[in-house]
């Protein structure tokens, strides 16, 4: 018998360097400027221009509310996109809110930059009623939009073991490689002299021991008044922390849970983790 050790290291930031997304900002430079000038020209054509809003207050003041439809429907359709993408949200439901409102955001961007070069090539001092109607609805539907997808992130982070499948009642199996594997390869090749083994005995036979971050775990869920903790999802966390040393930040970014919630798992298991080694 021959016997190989390998180690299974886990996906870690350490061994490639992340993907800088600086030079977006170089992407999205001339693309601000073309599309805030369009949105700001469409409004013009639309009736969207400077009002007073604080009369007999501030009567001097002004502001062009034309500057309103680029701020609200890009802005929107930029953190809609990273909620759909970054995979820090669990909930089908949202992600689904995220991605197909983004994408509606983006064609209404996009159909509302055509409108603008359309009329503005065809010399038009006004938009036509029905795009005037519906460039007037674009601030009332970005506010819906957002303030839905802001209540759903709220109740996901006020219920952080939302899982992916809401048909589940079990948690999502959390799978973290083992750091340390034995393997056991038989050679093909014969012995010379091949002597029959005797069978072992039943006492003789290997017993699997539990992990100990496994039991350690269920001792920190046993003693959770509320019952909401995971054992599997804590004993992945106590191992990636005490024997990976990673950061709260990055194994929240891996489980998919919140860093807050990585420290409270921390901090409820430590009374447990000083008893287990007193008792060594």
């Amino acid at each position: 018998m021959t016997t190989l050790n390998h180690t299974d290291t886990p996906r870690a930031h350490a061994q490639s360097r992340p993907v800088r997304a600086w030079p977006i900002a170089l992407l999205a430079a001339p693309a601000f400027v073309a599309i805030w000038s369009g949105w700001v020209g469409l409004g013009e054509l639309t009736g969207f221009g400077p009002v007073h809003p604080l009369p007999g207050i501030a009567d001097g003041f002004s502001i062009n509310t034309a500057i309103t439809l680029p701020i609200g429907m890009e802005t929107y359709a930029s953190y809609a996109l990273y909620v759909w993408l970054s995979g820090r949200i669990r909930s089908d439901r949202t992600r689904g809110f995220a991605k197909w409102s983004a994408i509606a955001s983006l064609t209404l961007g996009a159909a509302g930059q055509v409108a603008y070069h359309l009329m503005e090539s065809a010399g038009m001092t006004s938009a036509p009623a029905l795009v005037t109607v519906l460039v007037a609805c674009l601030p009332v539907v970005v506010l819906g939009m957002g303030a839905a997808l802001a209540h759903m992130i709220a109740s996901e982070r006020h219920h952080p073991d939302t899982m992916r499948t809401p048909a589940a009642d079990a948690p999502d199996p959390v799978t973290v490689t083992e750091p340390v594997h034995a393997v056991s390869v038989r050679e093909d090749q014969p012995d010379p002299d091949p002597e029959p083994a005797p069978a072992p005995a039943p006492e003789a036979e290997a017993v699997a021991l539990p992990d100990r971050w496994e039991a350690l775990a269920h001792r920190v869920c046993a003693a959770d008044p509320n019952g909401r903790r995971d054992p599997e999802r804590v004993a992945a966390i106590l191992r990636l922390r005490h024997e990976q040393q990673w950061t709260r930040a990055h194994i929240a970014d891996h489980l998919g849970v919140s860093a807050s919630t990585v420290t409270r798992t921390l901090a409820a298991s430590a009374a447990h983790l000083t008893e287990t080694e007193t008792t060594k």
